[in-house]
């Protein structure tokens, strides 16, 4: 199918864009596992299994793509022993069991994945971030609580859930370590453990905010998956601009995700409210949300506008994005 720019939510799109991830894993796996053979002098057994299992279609957790980052990292600087022990650790990888979203707390993923995550959430040298397992009876509080938020999301939005359940295969609830961090962790998903979301329990949230929080962060990874191929800015990292979101200077990608992600979180609030399923209470919390929304992006698009050296990618889903949210830009 012909990926489409649009900024409304699309299950089938996100299935393909999701694939093409999962695809270049598969491929980068299988260029590793040459080029061990030949630098190495041996076959990795069991590689193979999970490069065919990933190619045929089956969807591994993060965790396996947080791997692979880390066994390119170790041969990239020749610890061949480190590189050894992590493709060991991938080999035991088991592929999703479901293609629906799952929700754990940070303290049930494996020790090894615990580290994996912590250290890749603060990979940031701008930003310090620490995240931490919640305590057993917030945890179990907070399991229970968001599995009925995925449930009403999946009920009063069912296209942008469509979309979510495509990108989204683990929402890991994490606490956030205030200690030596710059900032209190809320929510996050990253391109090098792509389809985790994590989200901060500890946050209180009601349900109109906790659906637009992953609202927010899936919709970071769908931006992730439309770079494969190129950035959405050619920008430098170097270069520093006001951001709607944040009170310090911000490269232009976090400002264009930040703009971007303030159209689709204005879109879904508009869809609640138009459900005609919230509360009086939770309609009043949603367009509250909606008028924040719509400021932020007409904040972060003047200088995104302005400033940014888009790619053709970059230029094609903020045309859209602009698009929809013309039409609000007097309110």
């Amino acid at each position: 199918m012909t990926i489409s720019f649009a900024l409304h939510p699309d299950g089938a799109r996100a299935e393909v864009l999701d694939g093409r991830m999962r695809l270049q894993l598969a491929d980068s796996l299988a260029y590793i596992k040459t080029s061990i053979a030949e630098q190495w002098g041996e076959e990795i057994p069991g590689l193979d299994l999970v490069v065919s299992n990933m190619q045929s279609g089956l969807r591994y957790p993060p965790s396996t793509f947080g791997l692979y980052y880390e066994i390119a990292f170790a041969l990239f600087n020749g610890d061949d022993a480190a590189a050894r022990t992590l493709i060991a650790e991938l080999i035991q990888q088991k592929p999703c069991r479901s293609n629906e979203s799952s929700v754990i707390s940070l303290g049930q993923a494996s020790p090894a994945d615990f580290l994996r995550y912590q250290k890749f959430i603060n990979s940031d040298p701008t930003t310090s971030i620490r995240i931490v397992a919640l305590a057993d009876d917030r945890a179990e509080y907070a399991l229970t609580r968001f599995e009925a938020v995925l449930q009403r999301f999946k009920t009063v939005l069912p296209e942008t859930y469509a979309e979510f359940s495509e990108l989204i295969r683990e929402i890991i609830l994490v606490g956030s370590d205030k200690l030596g961090a710059a900032y209190d962790f809320d929510g996050g998903s990253f391109y090098m453990l792509w389809g985790a979301l994590f989200i901060n329990a500890e946050a209180d949230r009601n349900d109109v905010e906790m659906i637009e929080a992953l609202v927010h962060e899936s919709s970071h990874s769908l931006l992730f998956s439309y770079t494969i191929d190129e950035p959405l800015v050619n920008n430098s990292d170097d270069e520093l601009f006001a951001s709607p979101l944040r009170q310090d200077l911000r490269p232009m990608d976090g400002i264009y995700h930040a703009t971007y992600v303030s159209a689709r979180m204005h879109l879904a609030m508009s869809a609640l409210i138009e459900s005609g399923q919230l509360a009086a209470d939770e309609v009043a919390i949603a367009l509250a949300a909606r008028d924040a929304d719509c400021r932020n992006f007409f904040c972060g698009y003047e200088t995104v506008a302005a400033h940014a050296n888009m790619s053709a990618t970059g230029r094609s889903l903020m045309d859209g994005a602009y698009t929809y949210m013309q039409h609000f830009k007097s309110v």
